[in-house]
């Protein structure tokens, strides 16, 4: 199950920090974190996502090694060339396009849009340290935490369609 509270708790407690802090640096490195947890955030609730259908649905042992290797090698989350491949690679097209036609147009593009966004900006802060007179500025948490609400109802759905799929079991 993913777990939406303790990131819009940590997010809310970043931009708390951030909006009480009269540091520069401290206050772009709060910027920087809320970054880097919303997107370990999205990684890890997909991949739980995943492995959970997978526990729950997935008889053989050799499969789910198999499939689970397939999530573990997979660093990103832009949504074409990586959460989609990974959906595929688990639940088969037919369940995603069943899952992703449910999606409002509006949620899905939020999503797409903002992985893609959010995936180069963590790409950026991963592989930077802060310093100032260089620094790159990111959102502020406050930003960060809006973008979330933006992508969580995709995010729900996709969890509630993928918790209904009934796996055949022909013997």
């Amino acid at each position: 199950m993913i777990n939406f509270t303790d990131i819009e708790k940590t997010l809310n407690r970043l931009e708390r920090e951030y909006n009480s802090c009269s540091d520069t640096q401290l206050s772009i490195l709060y910027s920087k974190l809320a970054v880097l947890e919303l997107c370990g955030w999205i990684e890890t609730s997909i991949d739980t996502l995943l492995k959970e259908y997978i526990d729950d649905n997935i008889c053989d042992d050799n499969n789910k090694k198999l499939i689970n290797g397939i999530i573990d090698r997979n660093y990103g989350f832009k949504f074409k060339e990586h959460i989609f491949p990974m959906l595929c690679s688990v639940l088969g097209i037919s369940n995603v396009e069943n899952i992703l036609d449910s999606i409002p147009d509006k949620d899905m593009q939020n999503l797409k849009t903002l992985l893609g966004n959010y995936a180069k900006i963590r790409d950026v802060a991963a592989h930077n340290n802060v310093v100032i007179s260089t620094t790159p500025r990111y959102n502020a948490p406050s930003s960060v935490l809006h973008d979330y609400s933006l992508i969580k109802p995709a995010i729900q759905l996709m969890e509630n369609k993928i918790k209904r799929i009934k796996v055949l079991y022909i013997t």
